[in-house]
């Protein structure tokens, strides 16, 4: 068990913690980190330039406007869906396109964070060239992103019921957004021992609310200013040290 993490949700819940004291007492990864900063850095940047020249421009004409309290009431319920919304977008900007970008660099930080953390006796895996691990990684990347908005869209239906409706949308989108950041950063320690896609999804149910625990902690530190650029680095060692406390019983051999 990797000592950086407690067991079961607590350490899904503490893993981005936990990569940070890993790569403060490892300073050798923190050149790993760069590029992945840096990418989130632009994305960032992009995103703000969006927030405050467009975002408010489009979303004005769709609010409703009138006399009465109703209406200011009505005004500001959908405001703070939008903001709501829009911090989604900011997560998914972040965990998802970031992480396709900066997939070949994410891939050598979390090699280096098993290779430096894990126990002896762990199954091992083949050495591929940095632009394998960008195309294999992308292509999975693309893979998720399908069925995510597969799901979601079947899933927006639920949000036509009043009230009732959109409660459980929201908890259900939650949840399902959990698990498939949770999935997306578990990937990188899972995809080079060649598990198949549906593999990766049993092992992350297997994981329960562990799995979900820490796709709600990439979630929340996509939200803290400043350190969600660091977002890219921390989830990705954060998902290696989870993988290494549970790396499952009967793993497929390495890819040749």
């Amino acid at each position: 068990m990797a000592p950086w993490l407690p067991s079961g949700p607590l350490g899904g819940l503490l893993a981005p913690w936990g990569a940070l004291r890993f790569l403060g007492s490892h300073p050798r990864l923190w050149a790993y980190c760069l590029a992945p900063v840096g990418i989130n850095l632009v994305l960032f940047a992009l995103f703000s330039w969006f927030s405050y020249t467009r975002f408010e421009q489009w979303l004005r004409p769709l609010l409703p406007t009138g006399e009465g309290w109703w209406w200011a009431a009505a005004f500001y319920l959908l405001a703070v869906v939008a903001v709501l919304i829009l911090l989604v977008v900011e997560v998914f900007l972040f965990a998802v396109v970031g992480q396709l970008v900066a997939a070949p660099f994410l891939e050598l930080l979390s090699r280096r964070a098993e290779a430096l953390g894990g126990p002896a006796g762990l199954a091992p895996w083949a050495e591929t060239s940095l632009w394998q691990d960008a195309l294999r990684l992308g292509g999975q990347a693309l893979k998720r992103l399908a069925l995510y908005l597969g799901l979601m869209i079947p899933l927006g239906l639920i949000n036509l019921l009043p009230v009732v409706g959109n409660l459980l949308y929201a908890g259900l989108t939650f949840v399902m957004t959990c698990f498939f950041l949770a999935l997306s950063f578990l990937d990188l320690p899972l995809d080079r021992r060649g598990l198949s896609f549906k593999a990766k999804l049993d092992y992350l149910r297997g994981l329960g609310l562990t799995g979900l625990a820490f796709g709600a902690a990439v979630f929340a530190l996509g939200l803290v200013p400043l350190l969600n650029l660091a977002l890219l680095p921390l989830a990705a060692v954060g998902a290696t040290l989870l993988y290494l406390e549970r790396p499952g019983t009967s793993l497929p051999p390495p890819r040749t």
